[in-house]
This record gives C-alpha cells, structure tokens and sequence, in this order.
C-alpha cells in the first residue's frame, strides 16, 4: 500500500468513527435508537474494518 492509500484510508476510518461518536451522543440526548441503528452500524464497521486494513498493512511495510 503507498502512502497516498494510507491516507485515504485513514482519512475515512477517522470519518466514520467520528460520526459514530456523534451518532451516540444524539442517542444520549434522547434520540431515536433504531434510526441510529440503523444509519451509524455501516459507519461503525467501514471505520473499523478500514482501520483494521491500515494496522495490518502497516506492519507489513513498516
């Protein structure tokens, strides 16, 4: 993987984790669970998944 890969994949793991978080302070504030569901559980496994991409190849090149 070059480095403008790494990035890019770093760029939207960071994304989608962040908008998770934001998913779950909404739900704290009393908001609908099944639409946050519903709309964060892709963000949620796109971030990790990616993330998970990113530490494994970074083992490999580094």
């Amino acid at each position: 993987m070059n480095d403008g890969q790494y990035k890019a994949l770093l760029i939207i793991a960071i994304i989608g984790i962040i908008v998770s978080v934001l998913g779950f302070i909404a739900v704290a504030v009393r908001g609908n669970f099944g639409d946050f569901m519903a709309g964060a559980t892709p963000g949620v496994l796109l971030g990790l998944s990616l993330l998970v991409i990113i530490v494994i190849n970074g083992k490999d090149s580094r």
